[in-house]
């Protein structure tokens, strides 16, 4: 299937551009709450925090959804994530967090709070979870994803083809097995994909993550 395979009027391809990745970002705070967007002052860091590693160490990594010309789903990853995670912390998290404390976010709570994480102020409830991933799990899995289409686009097949997409780009590059996060109402949707339950964690009253793992061999 190649990338610009169309779907029922959806073309799909890699990022053209700064206006494709603004897209994106727009479409990741639009639906940063079980798909319900979040308010306008939490939206800069929010992007920067969830986007900008991607545009920035692995952009050939992200393909996106385009009804005519507009940018309606994407999906973010990369094959190797340990790899990624410590790039990351470097040369994105460390610049973010001196951004951060210098005020370029007055409005955020998220930045207030990413803040206090990365000083280990305040406890970083995904880090129960990462925990989890220890003893051989990205051996496994060690490629990770994030995928979001816009809700106005729901239904169509967009995020199965995207996800098709990517895993078909980690086969060739013979990547074992990919790994993802997501709450409990996307748990379907990646069962569906062949994804299994790899961990778990509650992160607040009713609230629960859950670790999701698929191999590709």
């Amino acid at each position: 299937m190649p990338p610009d395979s169309p779907l029922d009027g959806y073309r799909f391809g890699r990022p053209r551009g700064p206006e494709d990745w603004k897209a994106i970002r727009e479409i990741c705070c639009g639906t940063a709450e079980s798909g319900q967007g979040i308010p306008e002052e939490r939206r800069p860091f929010f992007a920067e925090y969830w986007v900008a590693p991607y545009e920035r160490l692995v952009p050939d990594w992200t393909w996106v959804a385009w009804r005519e010309q507009e940018v309606v789903g994407y999906l973010s990853g990369c094959p190797a994530t340990a790899s990624f995670v410590l790039r990351r912390h470097f040369l994105v998290r460390w610049p973010l967090f001196f951004r951060a404390v210098s005020g370029a976010f007055p409005s955020s709570p998220d930045a207030a709070a990413f803040v206090k994480r990365f000083l280990f102020i305040r406890k970083d409830l995904g880090r129960r979870l990462a925990l989890k991933f220890l003893a051989g799990i990205l051996t496994l899995y060690p490629a990770h994803l994030h995928v979001n289409v816009d809700p106005a686009h729901h239904g169509k097949g967009i995020g199965k083809r995207l996800m098709e997409i990517y895993m078909m780009g980690l086969r060739q590059h013979r990547v074992p097995g990919v790994h993802l996060v997501c709450g409990e109402g996307s748990l379907a949707f990646y069962r569906k994909l062949g994804f299994q339950e790899l961990a778990g964690t509650d992160v607040g009253p009713g609230v629960k993550l859950h670790a999701m793992g698929l191999i590709l061999a």
